[in-house]
């Protein structure tokens, strides 16, 4: 059996994959919706789920890099674009305050004005999103950080940056399946090291299976 380690480099692209897919299949979903009008409530529960988790993911990620990993970097390659990428998370961050009314909109059966807003709030995320998490997986790549920081220091890192975003984010019942379940099986089970092993085999398939299962036509098997 393959044993997977942490890896700094490696865990950001997850979780801009993470981010990446709750994007693309929220647009795409919402767009569809309000095409065609959604009518089953256990589908609209499931859809404003999903976004809810899209939120707090990528807010709590954000807060995990300003607080904890670009800090950490800036003192080992202080000629990243630490600016830039500081005014896109502001950007996004502007942006992020309109899903909570949106959502309490869908739960109010005001379901058009709702996904209206959300379509809207996921196409100006993007227009950032894409070349914002090019920036950071050019300048933070494994070779750059392996060059400047040691194994233990980028596990330090990674294990403070994780610990911080699990903080800030929640439900856990709906978010870490959020989390593992937009990655691919190979990069999930990868990604799954960063949690106890009880979360992962207990938790996620058991005892919370009943509270995210309205998200599951949104995540991958």
């Amino acid at each position: 059996m393959t044993t997977y380690k942490p890896n700094l480099a490696e865990d950001l692209f997850r979780i801009h994959k993470v981010i990446t897919r709750g994007l693309e299949v929220g647009l795409s979903k919402g767009s569809e919706y309000l095409e065609t009008g959604v009518t089953l409530p256990k589908e609209l529960l499931g859809f404003s789920t999903y976004i809810h988790c899209f939120h707090e993911v990528l807010s709590s990620h954000h807060q995990g890099e300003d607080a904890i990993a670009f800090p950490a970097f800036r003192k080992v390659l202080p000629h990243a674009p630490y600016d830039r990428l500081a005014v896109d998370h502001r950007g996004v961050e502007h942006q992020l305050t309109k899903l909570p009314q949106a959502l309490q909109d869908l739960s109010e059966n005001k379901s058009k004005l709702g996904l209206a807003i959300i379509i809207d709030t996921l196409s100006q995320i993007s227009e950032v999103w894409y070349p914002h998490i090019q920036v950071e997986e050019e300048n933070f790549s494994e070779d750059k950080l392996n060059t400047v920081l040691t194994f233990e220091e980028q596990k330090s890192i990674d294990e403070a940056a994780s610990k911080h975003s699990q903080e800030h984010s929640g439900p856990p019942y709906w978010v870490l399946p959020f989390v593992l379940y937009n990655l691919d099986q190979e990069e999930r089970i990868k990604f799954s090291v960063n949690f106890p092993p009880a979360i992962v085999n207990e938790l996620i398939p058991i005892a919370w299976k009943d509270q995210w299962a309205p998200m599951k036509p949104f995540l991958l098997e």
